[in-house]
């Protein structure tokens, strides 16, 4: 018997992309889906567009509340979910029609509890060249796997691009009020399981980058107190998990340096995140298995924040 997906969908203030995720959804080589829509007290035509699509398909249920962000909107669907699996869908997202069925093909061929597939970034209807012409999957074990993510190899700590398996959200739920939730999520969802991880190199799921999402927000108090929570969190977890220290170190650092561009010049704000910075980047300069770009910018911030600030602005990517 077929396993039971579902997906969950954090819907607010969409209406400009939510057809195009919905479609992506219900158009699955893979057919035995609930797809969970929540809509986080829309403004717009949202709600509307939802309720829609679920008088369309069976297999959608939608959920109404107020609005509360993103975590809050995902613990709805995880407060409600039947699926065996859960995967999570942004609704500024779509995802390739092998989607599930490459995440769900990882998970059993490997006996594992969490699958990994691949972001394919697109920027104003602009869609990154894949020049991976080799499909493959392999297996990683939990501490190898959570190695992996922060050193951002074969992938990140977004909660998206990712199956796993219902037990897993027993006793976990995203945190509340907090940005960057998927940084203190995800790696301690792959601390809860014992069977490892199974990747797979497929571009399946389509990352839209948008100026107005949280990443490109300005600055807040909200963002630099989310990032005090985030390193105090890593730095219990480092006392906990030695070994993954080093990695840990290096996820801190690019976390850090992307915010430390985004502050005024000279506020308190850069001030207090380049002194935090000063206390990772000898480390990621001599650790081997760091990306060459965090070695690098730990090395340019020895010259100062000015030239920190132009290398990101003319070598800027993803951290």
């Amino acid at each position: 018997m077929r396993p039971l997906i579902s997906i969950v969908v954090p819907v607010y203030n969409m209406e400009k992309y939510l057809h195009k995720c919905v479609y992506s959804l219900l158009n699955q080589s893979y057919n035995q889906l609930e797809i969970i829509l929540v809509n986080d007290g829309s403004t717009d035509h949202s709600a509307k567009i939802c309720d829609e699509f679920a008088e369309k398909d069976s297999r959608i249920k939608v959920v109404h509340r107020t609005n509360g962000g993103l975590s809050e909107a995902r613990n709805s669907g995880l407060s409600i979910f039947k699926g065996e699996y859960v995967t999570f869908v942004d609704s500024d997202d779509y995802v390739r029609a092998d989607y599930i069925q490459t995440l769900l093909d990882l998970v059993l061929n490997h006996n594992v509890k969490i699958a990994v597939s691949q972001f394919q970034y697109v920027s104003n209807e602009h869609i990154e060249k894949d020049d991976n012409d080799n499909e493959k999957d392999f297996f990683l074990p939990t501490l190898e796997a959570l190695e992996n993510m922060f050193y951002q190899d074969y992938f990140d700590h977004n909660a998206t691009a990712k199956l796993f398996h219902r037990s897993l959200f027993d006793s976990l739920k995203f945190p509340v009020d907090l940005l960057y939730e998927d940084m203190f999520t995800t790696y301690k969802i792959l601390l809860s399981s014992d069977s490892g991880v199974a990747v797979s190199n497929k571009k399946t799921y389509y990352y839209l980058i948008r100026t107005d999402s949280i990443e490109g927000a300005p600055f807040s108090a909200k963002k630099m107190n989310s990032m005090r929570f985030i390193v105090d969190d890593f730095e219990n977890t480092k006392k906990q998990y030695p070994v993954l220290a080093k990695g840990i170190n290096c996820r801190l650092l690019s976390f850090i340096f992307h915010l430390l561009v985004e502050t005024k010049v000279k506020s308190s704000e850069e001030k207090e995140l380049f002194l935090l910075a000063q206390k990772y980047r000898k480390e990621v300069l001599v650790d081997n298995k760091a990306r060459k770009k965090a070695r690098l910018a730990a090395f340019v911030s020895y010259f100062g924040t000015d030239v920190l600030r132009f290398f990101y602005r003319f070598g800027k990517s993803r951290v």
